[in-house]
């Protein structure tokens, strides 16, 4: 596996965060498609190009400023509002206002966001009894190594364990027991507990537990456990997932050659990302998490405390599954973000005005979601720092 480092460094640069909400009675909004930020010949720069409303502007008439920069640059996005808990508007730009897929029904490589449902996962089980957040590996996997049998499931929820980012490329058939192997032999970048290290394979082993402690894999778990009866379709991996619907490299490819490698999802993915779903499915997820349909207040609550700062400066921290920051003129924002080499995404809450963004599209040399996001909040919000 030549260059396994640089090329992990590379298409994990934005696989690195999580994101989670607080309160339903906020707004809503969902943002995805294919995003080709940056400077394309002959556009104008959509965040310095048009003047920016002032937060005291009604929310539609700030949201449509923030939407018409990106129909003026002619990006191509899928938007999908819903505002203070109303119906779902979706609406798309660009070349994707040209294809035949429904911007409702387009499948979406929600990357890194995957941590989010992950973690939902994992404390549905812990509120089912069937695990504990201070439980460690050696309670869980038979022959763990003496370096990491005290690592507990909150470390691993926090990205505290101190395991490596990855071993081995997302694209890699891989399986359970061959992933764990790896994972149990790799070197401890930090002592468990101490310092926030983010790590795929920390939710690898996540989700290797929720196997265990549920006797169903990561997907039945899913569609079983957390989504049943609440009409989700399309959110999952092998499963629900449809070639014809599914959103596209510029080279045509969908998530199944882009994402997966041309096959099954296997293990350097599992838990961590390349589920797939769409933007309607993330929104009602939210709301199902919110309104106590999956997980009680006192675990949900749980997933949004700031556990660990990411940085010696404490600009954000993480909860489980989510990143928890306060913006200057925004206020408390829960995002989490990610992307591989040809895909990126970024979703965040932010509480304090009560909206839900969503940014999914590729992961290239153009720009990546979370320049786009960068755009939204500076014609919703006014934000000005970088």
């Amino acid at each position: 596996m030549p260059n396994l480092e640089l090329r992990l460094f590379l298409r994990n640069a934005y696989r690195r965060r999580s994101f989670y909400a607080l309160g339903f009675a906020c707004s809503a909004v969902l943002v995805a498609g294919l995003v080709f930020f940056g400077r394309l010949a002959g556009q104008p720069d959509p965040a310095s190009s048009a003047p920016v409303l002032g937060i005291e502007a009604p929310f539609d008439a700030r949201l449509q400023h923030a939407l018409s920069r990106i129909a003026d640059a002619n990006l191509p996005f899928v938007v999908g509002v819903s505002h203070k808990g109303g119906p779902i508007r979706v609406q798309e730009f660009g070349v994707l206002d040209e294809d035949w897929i429904d911007p409702e029904t387009m499948q979406i490589d929600i990357n890194s966001v995957t941590k989010t449902v992950t973690a939902v996962m994992a404390a549905k089980l812990v509120d089912e009894g069937k695990v504990r957040f201070d439980e460690t590996l050696s309670e869980i996997f038979p022959d763990v190594p003496d370096d990491k049998a005290g690592i507990t499931l909150h470390q691993l929820l926090t990205h505290s364990a101190g395991f490596v980012e990855a071993v081995g490329d997302d694209e890699e058939p891989i399986g359970r027991q061959d992933f764990l192997a790896r994972a149990f032999r790799s070197k401890l970048l930090s002592i468990p507990g101490q310092t926030y290290t983010y790590s795929n394979v920390g939710y690898g082993l996540i989700a290797a537990i929720i196997e265990l402690r549920s006797t169903k894999t990561y997907e039945e778990y899913l569609q079983q456990d957390i989504l049943s009866g609440l009409g989700f379709e399309n959110t999952g991996y092998l499963s629900t997932y449809d070639e014809t619907r599914s959103i596209r490299t510029k080279s045509g490819q969908g998530i199944w050659e882009a994402s997966w490698g041309g096959h099954t999802p296997s293990w350097n993915l599992i838990g961590n990302g390349g589920l797939i779903s769409t933007v309607p499915e993330m929104l009602r997820f939210r709301r199902a998490v919110l309104e106590g349909k999956i997980v009680r207040p006192e675990t949900l609550a749980a997933i949004h405390t700031a556990h660990i700062a990411e940085d010696d400066d404490a600009v954000s921290h993480y909860g489980y599954g989510l990143v928890v920051q306060d913006i200057n003129g925004i206020g408390r924002v829960y995002w989490h973000d990610g992307g591989n080499d040809l895909f990126s995404v970024q979703w965040g809450d932010y509480a304090d005005q009560c909206d839900l963004i969503f940014v999914a599209g590729l992961d290239d040399d153009l720009g990546n979601a979370f320049e786009a996001m960068q755009i939204i909040e500076t014609y919703l919000y006014g934000r000005k720092d970088g």
